[in-house]
């Protein structure tokens, strides 16, 4: 069943990114929308591993493919302990951000895998910043968990653009 966004909310995966990004004191909605944007990432990576033949860069997209929807689920349990009920990121294909033709696909080369990987450097940076304004302990950890596999998923994208160049 496809997921439908809340009125105010981001209507497009690009404006779900620059609010995400522009929130310093999140909200049970915030999580949400993030949650959401991590679902889509999942996504993103499948398609970014089609723009590439290397098998070891296919690797590295794959499996910080696998690992954003993860962080959607923790994304997830983050609202229900912060009070906001129960929540389920949704599959692909219920997933609205995901609806649009012109996704954000990165160019499989290796300076657009740097600059990816900065992104998620950010998303580190996001994620322990909203992790320090939240009250509940065990969701500032799970966020402080995505944040710092936000770190891995640069550093493997690093590792990725060293494979095409050598």
């Amino acid at each position: 069943m496809a997921f439908t966004l809340e009125p105010g909310w981001p209507q497009s995966l690009r404006e779900a990114f620059a609010h995400i990004g522009t929130v310093t004191s999140p909200s049970v909605d915030d999580i949400k929308i993030m949650a959401l944007v991590e679902a889509a990432s999942e996504t993103l990576y499948q398609l970014s591993a089609k723009g590439t033949e290397h098998p070891g860069v296919i690797q590295i997209l794959h499996s910080n493919g696998a690992e954003e929807m993860v962080h959607a689920r923790r994304a997830a349990q983050v609202v229900g302990l912060l009070g906001g009920g129960a929540f389920e990121p949704p599959a692909a294909e219920d997933n609205p951000y995901l609806a649009a033709d012109n996704l954000p696909v990165t160019p499989i080369t290796p300076e657009g895998l740097r600059k990816q990987a900065q992104g998620e450097f950010g998303g580190q940076a996001l994620y322990e910043s909203w992790a320090a304004r939240i009250d509940n302990p065990q969701a500032a950890a799970l966020l402080r968990q995505n944040g710092a596999e936000e770190v891995d998923h640069g550093n493997r994208l690093l590792a990725a653009a060293e494979l095409l160049e050598g």
